[in-house]
């Protein structure tokens, strides 16, 4: 794995007005083409509470307004002259950073005017050394798959322990910067957009014994929309990619958000399409019964889903992901089986 070096913190400023020790966030923003939403997020961040003690803007060789647009918010901008991926250009911010915490978030994403001033809040406990907030229920969107899926990392970030997790969510998280040079940053093998060099990341941390926590309070709202067909793109590769990083580490222990239900609910749509398909084709009603129990179970296996988004969006949303549910599950399965496929070829990344 390829690890950038980073140098050693420097110590924490007084804040005056706070009347107390203050540790200087360092704000890492990676950016490619993200002119539509990066004024929204820094005007946010320029508005906390607590400001930011540097705001870093990682502009990822944009070929739209993203350098300017930050440089006109005082922000200390990097311009990569070729796309080099999210990893390395989160690595790359977290290299310039002088603060002495690391706040990563995403130009797509709106921070409550609060967040800072929590986390420099929970830092004072040093004994945290990193945390992972929490996405919004609302987005600015009303279409189903944007909510479909921002309701889907709430739900199941949510519903993981608040301490030791092996989670960063880099929309969203933020590290002492000592401990994330110590662990060496992100993989950089990871190419491309954020798929999971920052679940890696997580991984890595709590694998090494360090504590990092969900804080429900430190909020953010996620200004990205999706179509369908997006929603699955995104599964199918994240899927693929969590599943060759499991291969990986197999023989050691693997932290997941992904629900049990989840896990389960894999297996039992692909024997009940397979007893389906085999009951029709030879027409054994037998059969064919059992792979509708088995879609039953299927339905079963998501019911605390259901049901929440029914209490977040009502029944008629709910109805729909039940009909979306067995498809995205679908191109999830198939994600994993392409990860099997590739790692026994060789592939690790």
């Amino acid at each position: 794995m390829h690890r950038p070096d980073f140098d050693e913190p420097l110590p924490p400023c007084y804040n005056r007005r706070a009347q107390m020790i203050t540790p200087r966030i360092s704000v890492v923003i990676p950016t490619r083409n993200g002119a539509e939403t990066l004024p929204d997020c820094l005007r946010a961040l320029h508005v906390s509470s607590l400001p930011p003690y540097e705001i870093i803007v990682v502009d990822d060789a944009s070929s739209d307004d993203s350098a300017r647009i930050a440089a006109q918010f005082d922000c200390r901008v990097i311009q990569q002259p070729e796309n080099i991926g999210a990893a390395r250009a989160k690595n790359r911010g977290a290299q310039i950073a002088s603060g002495d915490i690391l706040f990563f978030t995403d130009d797509d994403v709106i921070v409550a005017r609060d967040a800072l001033e929590r986390l420099a809040l929970i830092f004072s406990n040093p004994g945290i050394v990193g945390v992972v907030g929490l996405l919004d229920r609302k987005i600015p969107f009303a279409d189903f798959a944007s909510n479909y899926k921002n309701l889907w990392m709430r739900f199941t970030y949510s519903r993981v322990p608040r301490e030791r997790i092996g989670l960063f969510y880099t929309s969203i998280a933020a590290m002492r910067r000592a401990i994330f040079a110590q662990l060496g940053g992100f993989d950089e093998n990871y190419r491309g957009a954020s798929i999971a060099e920052d679940t890696e990341f997580g991984q890595r941390a709590w694998g090494a014994g360090h504590n990092i926590i969900l804080d429900t309070d430190v909020a953010a709202v996620h200004h990205k929309q999706y179509t369908l067909g997006e929603v699955l793109r995104t599964d199918f590769l994240r899927a693929r990619a969590l599943m060759l990083m499991r291969l990986r580490k197999r023989g050691h222990p693997f932290f997941t958000s992904v629900p049990v239900f989840y896990q389960l609910a894999v297996p039992v749509l692909f024997a009940a399409m397979s007893a389906l398909l085999a009951g029709l084709v030879i027409g054994n009603g037998f059969i064919a019964s059992g792979g509708a129990i088995l879609f039953l179970t299927f339905n079963f296996l998501f019911f605390t889903w259901f049901a929440y988004l029914a209490r977040e969006r009502g029944a008629r949303f709910a109805m729909l992901a039940a009909l979306f549910q067995p498809v995205d599950v679908g191109v999830v399965g198939v994600g994993m089986l392409a990860a099997i496929v590739e790692f026994v070829q060789g592939k690790r990344y």
